[in-house]
């Protein structure tokens, strides 16, 4: 993983942590064929990850100062196999062939949901910091047979010396959901 300081960061843009990236990347299960869609690309620290190890990725945001951070990154690490696309996640991904799917911020999470879920992608991983969209995207998938979904909690803490010895700062809690499609599930059998 790419350290947090080695990417260009951009006020008010945010990033992925490195700890969090890892842990989000190995839930993708990348492999060197697989085409990857990242809604809400933020800073582009998981853009740039994903693409490392992916045939292709197109990054999304809505926001021009994302997608000036994530273009800055992707030129920084030198990456090439990358389309980075400003507009809403929901008007784009119909219309983009690709096999996963990494969500790090979106509004509308449940019309992009639809969408995922109607293209029968393999894996999707879905970050959350607010805890209602959390509980948002619990709901949605609930009702959903053809995928299995896990969702972990990852809190995030760091050393810091103090007079008296260590202490540990937390960081925001994040949520990863992450949902398997079902090759063998029986009501998509023909």
């Amino acid at each position: 993983m790419i350290r947090d300081e080695d990417f260009f960061r951009m006020e008010g843009v945010p990033i992925t942590k490195e700890e969090i990236r890892a842990i989000s990347v190995g839930k993708l299960q990348l492999k060197p064929k697989d085409v990857v869609v990242d809604i809400g690309c933020g800073s582009g620290g998981m853009t740039v990850e994903i693409a490392k190890r992916c045939k292709f990725i197109y990054a999304i945001d809505n926001r021009k100062d994302a997608i000036t951070t994530t273009k800055k990154n992707l030129e920084l690490f030198n990456i090439k196999n990358y389309e980075l696309i400003r507009g809403n996640g929901e008007d784009i991904i119909s219309n983009l062939e690709f096999n996963k799917a990494f969500i790090g911020g979106t509004k509308n999470i449940e019309k992009i949901l639809d969408i995922l879920l109607s293209k029968n992608i393999e894996v999707m991983v879905i970050n959350t910091i607010v805890i209602e969209n959390t509980t948002k995207v619990l709901n949605y998938l609930s009702n959903v047979d053809k995928y299995s979904v896990e969702v972990i909690n990852v809190v995030i803490s760091y050393g810091k010396k103090i007079n008296a010895g260590h202490m540990m700062i937390s960081k925001n809690p994040i949520y990863i959901i992450t949902c398997r499609f079902n090759k063998n599930n029986k009501k998509d059998k023909k």
